[in-house]
């Protein structure tokens, strides 16, 4: 008995050792075919890619602001020298006139000259035409105040139409005030309807 116990344990061991080996590959080679699973096929996403548009850079608001700056420093520059060239032909013409120059004067010549003279003392001068001016000719602007002036240039004196067209002129441009400019002087009815309706008389 005890000579047939290490026998025993070799067949065993030869048993064990096939059935690790042997019955695996006999198993992988046994000719069942194993299913494949695959994974479900992933969708893509259709996404529209937008067109690139080629869009000018924005601009930064510090540089934005610099550039308005400038052009409206640009644009006063322009305006303050027109005014100045209009200032210098009016002084090559008219700003050394006399009284009794003025008297050589033509009507269109001396509304320029009225012109001038109101834009140095700082009013905003708008001409009117040289006929058909409804009774003003030139309109003054300051300090948001429109005034209609009638100018006459007269050796005489300035009747009461005068005083009646700067009444005119002020209703029908909107103004605000009405003044009579001449180089003479102006009749008692003249001063009279002046007093009553605020216009203003300026004369020789």
């Amino acid at each position: 008995m005890n000579d047939l116990l290490p026998w025993l344990i070799v067949a065993g061991l030869i048993w064990l050792v096939w059935k690790i080996y042997g019955g695996d590959k006999k198993s992988s080679t046994s000719g069942v075919v194993q299913p494949v699973v695959s994974s479900p096929p992933q969708t893509r996403l259709q996404t529209q890619t937008p067109p690139i548009v080629n869009s000018p850079p924005k601009q930064d608001p510090q540089t934005r602001h610099i550039q308005k700056a400038l052009s409206f420093a640009k644009t006063q520059h322009r305006e303050l020298e027109k005014k100045q060239r209009e200032h210098a032909a009016w002084e090559r013409n008219y700003g050394l006139a006399q009284v009794h120059e003025l008297d050589k004067l033509g009507g269109v010549e001396f509304e320029k000259y009225l012109a001038g003279l109101f834009r140095k003392q700082g009013f905003k001068v708008e001409l009117t035409p040289c006929t058909g001016d409804y009774g003003a000719a030139p309109l003054l602007i300051k300090d948001g105040k429109r005034i209609a002036v009638q100018a006459k240039r007269y050796a005489g004196s300035v009747s009461i139409a005068g005083v009646q067209e700067a009444l005119s002129g002020m209703a029908y441009y909107h103004c605000e005030a009405a003044w009579v400019v001449t180089t003479g002087t102006f009749t008692p009815n003249a001063v009279e309807l002046a007093e009553k309706s605020s216009v203003r008389l300026i004369g020789r």
